[in-house]
């Protein structure tokens, strides 16, 4: 099986969303096979449950593992996408991920897999695709690789040092107030 590791950026400027569905396609379909990258995530934790919650200052993702959850902080309309994800509904127009999805089995590709990190009090992602007999593996924002991963019924995975030290016992969210 073959890796490509395919960066954030696109002429030095960070991209959004459109350039990484964009990006994406192209280099399924266009970008030549090379070496295998590590994993990142050999040793983590398999989430077990997904769930979307409002508090006070907005959305949180919580992955929830038996009786400890990570937290992550989201924007509305992915929290949207997540919660349509969740529950197999679907808005009345297709929102980012619903088509990055459509683009990806258009393609014959899938998301197999989201790897959680935490880097200086910021989540990031690899999410995983894979199209054939290539695996590709794409720098992401977490909360974009959570509803991916939701949307294609893919393991999501936190490192191990991440839910170590972002893992929270459960008991009902704090609800944080300003």
């Amino acid at each position: 099986m073959r890796t490509i590791l395919v960066n954030e950026t696109l002429r030095g400027e960070p991209m959004n969303r459109w350039h990484l569905a964009l990006a994406a396609a192209a280099w399924l379909t266009l970008s030549p096979p090379c070496g295998s990258a590590i994993w990142a995530a050999d040793d983590g934790v398999e989430i077990q449950e997904v769930q979307v919650r409002m508090l006070d200052h907005g959305p949180v993702v919580l992955l929830i593992v038996g009786d400890r959850f990570v937290p992550i902080h989201v924007d509305v309309t992915v929290a949207v996408s997540i919660v349509h994800a969740l529950s197999g509904g679907a808005a009345a127009r297709p929102l980012s991920h619903d088509l990055m999805r459509l683009v990806l089995l258009e393609m014959g590709a899938k998301v197999t897999r989201a790897v959680i990190t935490l880097k200086d009090k910021t989540y990031y992602a690899d999410l995983t695709v894979a199209l054939g007999d290539r695996t590709l593996v794409f720098d992401s924002r977490s909360s974009d690789a959570i509803a991916l991963a939701v949307l294609f019924k893919a393991p999501i995975v936190v490192v191990k040092p991440t839910w170590e030290s972002a893992g929270q016992p459960w008991t009902e969210p704090k609800r944080e107030t300003s």
